[in-house]
């Protein structure tokens, strides 16, 4: 599932950008390449998978990338997104049970502050993994992460660019990785690493971006408070009496005002049916209540039509507990229109997912 929903927003990310770029011979979108090191460690994030012990995985890497310069990819985001491809070899620190691994990813990375020689930007991305080393019932035991040789990586990031000259930059970024096959065999525990990369990056012509700022000072929005009402629906991945996969539905209510730049705090409630929790209950011989509600405070940025935000949840309404009270969810939303707004969110306890979403939201103003 994780796999699935990063998928749809990677590529409705590309695709509305691409469709704002402009075809006109005057605007060049240079091609850029990089070059970079990474190193991380490996979450133990299940019991079965504390026999391997503690791993620092490390990897060696290549990128190549289009940084598009037109207005229209400006005003999509605010920003000047880049397209590419990562070609990355990683050593797990673990040759006997985890190998090694050759890790191809599609990205997208919008750029922000450009005007600046310091600047930042964030990733996402996902692709396609030949890994070395599957679970073998005789051979490989311990690999409880993988069984398959094919896997899917994906991984999401927020970096700083130093700008040298307009055509050489130092990078470094902060990325959370997940590999797994997606189900297509098991065991398939996946791999979870946090990890740092740096690199060195030179466009192949000079890059002089474009300041469609031009007073120096960004503008308030015109509208500085939303309040919206959103509907969403996904799938959990608990395991319950056998089964491994059950539905999540929900509604929300959320309040943002513009702070600053494109900053905005928001705060709301959401009331959460998981059904897993329901065939949980069941099985226990309980009659408590499913349901679960909680208060949201947290923080976005507005960027053009796109908002990312970053919320924490504190249960108000919880009967049946067996997760913490408090918990992390990351929303990305498209605007389709002034009042129609669509997009996925991830909820998590900690560094553990609880449920990706589908949702779709009426903003009031």
């Amino acid at each position: 599932m994780l796999r699935f929903f990063s998928t749809i927003s990677l590529l409705f990310f590309i695709y509305s950008v691409t469709a704002q770029i402009e075809t006109k011979d005057e605007i060049t979108n240079p091609s850029v390449l990089e070059m970079h090191i990474d190193y991380g460690f490996l979450i133990n994030h299940s019991s079965s998978l504390r026999e391997l012990g503690n791993s620092n995985p490390y990897a060696l890497g290549v990128d190549w990338g289009k940084m598009l310069l037109s207005p229209k990819a400006w005003e999509f985001c605010s920003c000047f997104p880049k397209l590419g491809v990562s070609l990355t070899y990683w050593n797990w620190d673990n040759p006997d049970a985890l190998g090694h691994g050759l890790l191809a990813i599609a990205y997208a990375e919008p750029h922000f502050g450009t005007q600046n020689r310091l600047n930042y930007f964030f990733r996402m991305g996902l692709g396609a993994a030949y890994m070395t080393h599957p679970y073998d019932v005789e051979e490989n035991p311990l690999n409880l992460s993988y069984s398959t040789r094919l896997n899917f990586p994906l991984l999401v990031g927020a970096g700083v660019n130093y700008r040298l000259s307009n055509s050489w930059n130092l990078r470094l970024l902060a990325k959370y990785n997940h590999l797994s096959n997606g189900g297509i065999s098991s065991p398939n525990k996946g791999l979870n690493f946090p990890t740092l990369s740096l690199g060195v990056s030179k466009s192949l012509a000079p890059i002089n971006f474009p300041d469609f700022n031009q007073n120096g000072k960004r503008e308030a929005p015109e509208d500085k408070a939303r309040l919206s009402f959103t509907h969403f629906s996904g799938w959990s991945n608990a395991t319950v009496g056998g089964k491994d996969k059950f539905y999540v539905l929900g509604f929300a209510f959320n309040y943002s005002r513009w702070m600053v730049g494109r900053s905005a705090l928001t705060g709301g409630t959401e009331w959460v049916y998981d059904y897993s929790r329901r065939e949980q209950i069941a099985l226990e011989g309980r009659d408590d209540s499913f349901l679960k509600a909680a208060v949201l405070l947290g923080h976005e940025f507005w960027l053009g039509r796109v908002t990312f935000g970053q919320q924490l949840g504190v249960y108000y309404f919880n009967k049946y507990r067996i997760n913490d009270d408090v918990y992390q969810r990351y929303v990305l939303t498209y605007d389709f229109s002034k009042r129609i707004f669509g997009g996925i969110s991830l909820k998590a306890h900690r560094h553990v997912a609880d449920f990706f979403d589908f949702r779709v939201g009426y903003r009031f103003y």
